[in-house]
Parts: structure tokens; C-alpha cells; sequence
């Protein structure tokens, strides 16, 4: 049995070191924060998609940035003060933003999606997770025939590679989530995505946190982590800001900050940060609530149903680690709602929140060993963090402990 040291104990990094206790690991998780995925996963859409795990590298994409460059506003906003930073990482962008790359590129991100929701589901119901879970299902919304005839293109390709679909046109997509009804004669059709999941991505988190606890699975918070020390070619220690924390094997999971680690290391792995917002909003007692998640194609966002509460998520800003809200990014957000449930209450408590998701330019995670025997990494899922967590987090802990991986983690080698 060894002792793995996991840096970061959010979503990706609870989920590596559930495994790795299951798989007969001694285990230690440190993080700065006070608890269990506050930072990335805290409020984020909150849903399991493979049905839209496509690379963000695609062929139309740099265009359209170029187009909203400087626009408060625009779905992906990049901020010219960010640019030098991310000079190398953008090129790497655009040389993936090819139509042959982006399907290689997504096609392995899918692969990865589709084993971590059935790991995902496993463990819900084997452990009996409660995290606002609701019925499977995501439903995709089309304003004009131009944005849905563009999705069903990239739809065709989703069904090759296996992610089952339903097209809908506007009366089956009503019955499908009635709170639609009141935008009916705005609505061109939807696409049903039977299979994906959704729910509270930190409340997943907590539970699993619990569980892992549980099972011996030791959690230092309010840790804050500082430089390893190695020896022979390998690591023996990270220094923290509460005395050194031991190991045999450590894992950097530590999302956008994972970088500053590597590079401490002399390694240097291409993630940036994609800052995303969302809102939160107080639905208890309003019975015209919708029941699955709800996707806006055209606004880049989605709305997914959490307990007594809406959870409203989208648009990406590439402003380097800030985390400040900007309102007009939270506002674009509220009147997306608004357009979406016109009947939702107007006097409900609403609450603003901004993340950093760890982009990789081709949008594949870093997932397996680095040129440190005893070093691995589990970051860069960029979006979809709740969707690969599971999976990313299984493979790597088989890894780690000798066995052969239930998927083969070449695509993501760091």
C-alpha cells in the first residue's frame, strides 16, 4: 500500500482519492479552502453531458472571438489585457481549431464523458449520494432554423460516436418540459439528450467527501500548499503553510492553479483559466419549474433545476485568475433566464458567483504520469468537470495502484 498525496480537494480531486482509497491506497487530500469543492465546482451548471463535450477548438471559433473581442457582453469574451499571457496556449488553440482536430479532439473527450457517467452512476447508487439529483434527460432549444440545422450537423457526428438523441419539434418539446410552454411561438425545436445527468456538483461532492472520509480517506482544508522537495529524481514532501505532508505518490489535481505547481517542477502543462458565471436563483414554492435541464444554444447557457433552486450557467471570460464578478456578465445571465421562463418569480433571491474552469487548448484533460516517476496530474476539464470527474478520477487511481485503466489514458497524457 502506498501513500498518495492528492493536491486539491475539489470535484476532480475527491473523486481520484475515492478511488484510490477503494482501490487499498493510504490517502491524504489538502486544500486551502475550509471544505470540499469551493472553488471550480462550487456553483458551476451542474451537469454529467457527454452530449456536449465537444472541443471548444472548432473551426468557427476564433472568428467568432475576434468578432466579440472587446464587447462586455460577448459569450466568449476575451480581455486584451490577457492576451500576453496566454499567447502560447492561444496558439496551440488555433492550431486545433481544424475540422479534422476538432473531431479527434472531441471524440476522445466523448469517450472519456461517456465512461465517467457510467462510473458516475455507479456510485450515486451504490453509495446512495444525495446532491439535488434530477431525471436524466438535458434538452437543447433552438430560437431559428439557422442554430438548429447547425447543431443537428454536429449532432450527426455525437451519434456516430455513440450519444444517443431525440429530435424534437415544438409540440413534443412542450410535453417534453412543460415549463417551456409560455415561448412556445419563439421556439424553432430542441434536441433531447436522454442519458445525460445533472444535479448539485458541489452537493456531489460533499456527499462523496463524506463517504471517502468514511472510508479512511484523511482531508487537511485550510492547507495551503507551497514547493515540493525531491530526492533521487522523485518527490518526498510538499511544504504547507502547517509543516511538510509526506508521500510516496502525489497528485496534482489542483484545476487552474496546477500550472504554478508544475512549473515549480520544471514542467509546464497548457491549461489557462476560462472564467465562468452563474447565477442561483430561490424557485421553492413555483410550481412552473422546470424538470430537466433546459440549454439555450443560442445564448450559451444552461438552466438546470436544483431542489428548490435554479441554477442559471454560461459564457466563458479569458481574464487571466481573476475571479471578480463583472455585472454585465451577471445580468446577461439573469435576462437569459428571463427569456427562457418569462413566469419565473420576480422577487426571487438571486445570488452571483464566478469560477475559473482550467481550459486545455485541444480541451482534453491531463490525465496519467509526467516525467516525475512518482507525479501525476488529474486537471485541465476546462467546462466539464462534473461530466469527467468520475471516470478521470477512476482511470487515474488504476493507474496509480498497477492495474490496467478502464479507458486508455493515451489521449491524455500531460
Amino acid at each position: 500500500m502506498s501513500r498518495v498525496v492528492v493536491l486539491g480537494a475539489g470535484l476532480v480531486g475527491t473523486a481520484t482519492a475515492w478511488y484510490l482509497r477503494a482501490l487499498g491506497q493510504e490517502v491524504v487530500v489538502v486544500d486551502r479552502a475550509r471544505g470540499v469543492a469551493l472553488e471550480t465546482s462550487f456553483a458551476n451548471g451542474g451537469l454529467v453531458t457527454p452530449a456536449t463535450s465537444d472541443s471548444w477548438a472548432a473551426p468557427g471559433t476564433p472568428t467568432k472571438i475576434l468578432k466579440w473581442l472587446g464587447k462586455a457582453d460577448a459569450p466568449i469574451r476575451l480581455r486584451p489585457s490577457a492576451i500576453p499571457g496566454m499567447a502560447g496556449w492561444g496558439l496551440k488553440f488555433l492550431a486545433n481549431c481544424t475540422a479534422a482536430n476538432w473531431r479527434r479532439n472531441t471524440g476522445d473527450v466523448l469517450a472519456l464523458a461517456q465512461f465517467s457517467l457510467g462510473e458516475f452512476n455507479t456510485l450515486t447508487r451504490e453509495l446512495g449520494l444525495a446532491f439535488d439529483r434530477n431525471p436524466p434527460g438535458l434538452l437543447k432549444l433552438f430560437r431559428d432554423p439557422h442554430s438548429m440545422e447547425s447543431a443537428l450537423r454536429a449532432n450527426r457526428v455525437f451519434s456516430e460516436l455513440g450519444v444517443r438523441s431525440e429530435i424534437l419539434d415544438v409540440a413534443r418539446c412542450i410535453a417534453t418540459e412543460p415549463a417551456l410552454a409560455p415561448i412556445r411561438d419563439e421556439i424553432t425545436g430542441a434536441i433531447l439528450y436522454p442519458d445525460d445527468e445533472s444535479g448539485d456538483a458541489w452537493g456531489f461532492t460533499q456527499a462523496l467527501a463524506g463517504a471517502a472520509a468514511a472510508a479512511g480517506v484523511e482531508f487537511r482544508f485550510g492547507t495551503s500548499i507551497g514547493a515540493p522537495r525531491s530526492e533521487g529524481g522523485r518527490i518526498f514532501e510538499v511544504a504547507t503553510d502547517k509543516g511538510p505532508v509526506r508521500g510516496d505518490i502525489f497528485v496534482v489535481a489542483l484545476g487552474s492553479h496546477s500550472p504554478a505547481f508544475g512549473r515549480r517542477l520544471g514542467l509546464s502543462w497548457p491549461i489557462y483559466p476560462g472564467k465562468g458565471y452563474s447565477i442561483t436563483v430561490d424557485a421553492r414554492g413555483w410550481n412552473g419549474a422546470p424538470r430537466i435541464p433546459v440549454a439555450d444554444d443560442g445564448r450559451k447557457m444552461a438552466v438546470t433545476p436544483m431542489g428548490g433552486r435554479l441554477r442559471v450557467a454560461g459564457t466563458v471570460e479569458f481574464a487571466g485568475l481573476d475571479t471578480s464578478l463583472d455585472p454585465v456578465r451577471g445580468r446577461m445571465l439573469v435576462d437569459g433566464l428571463d427569456a427562457i421562463l418569462p413566469d419565473r418569480p420576480r422577487d426571487a433571491k438571486i445570488e452571483h458567483w464566478a469560477g475559473l474552469r482550467p481550459m486545455t487548448p485541444h480541451g482534453r484533460p491531463l490525465v496519467g504520469s509526467t516525467r516525475i516517476p512518482n507525479l501525476f496530474v488529474n486537471a485541465g476539464h476546462g467546462p466539464l468537470g462534473f461530466t469527467l470527474a468520475c471516470g478521470s478520477g477512476r482511470a487515474l487511481a488504476e493507474r496509480i495502484a498497477g492495474r490496467t485503466p478502464g479507458i486508455d489514458l493515451a489521449a491524455y497524457a500531460a
